[in-house]
């Protein structure tokens, strides 16, 4: 009988071994679906370039430098997902939320738009 128990608390152990490896399988998978790239990141980038229109072309070099603070500050402060779950919100949700992070990269456009087209 006890070499029957042993039998028994073997295969337990093993199966909890292997649920143990195929969770941390899994577990490492998703978190790195989570996680941001290169192409994310330039991706950002480029969506906020197209959003924000004529004024890429009369400020380029502007409109790249706040693109590319943009989305720096992005997936900085939020993880894919929950940017994402931002992005499915309504306009003024998404506002709230982005805003304080991208503040400091928009007050800096607006700034370098306004020292561009001030006449000397």
């Amino acid at each position: 009988m006890s070499n029957q128990i042993q039998k028994i608390a073997i295969y337990a152990l093993s199966a909890l071994f292997v649920l143990w490896g195929v969770s941390r399988i899994i577990t490492g998978y998703l978190s790195n679906k989570n996680q941001w790239t290169a192409e994310d990141k330039e991706h950002l980038k480029k969506m906020c370039i197209d959003d924000v229109g004529g004024r890429a072309v009369r400020f380029a070099k502007e409109t790249e430098d706040y693109c590319s603070c943009f989305s720096e500050s992005i997936t900085n402060g939020f993880s894919k997902v929950e940017y994402q779950y931002i992005k499915a919100q309504n306009e003024k949700e998404q506002n709230e939320e982005f805003m304080p992070v991208i503040l400091e990269c928009y007050n800096d456009y607006q700034k370098a738009m306004f020292d561009k087209t001030t006449l000397d």
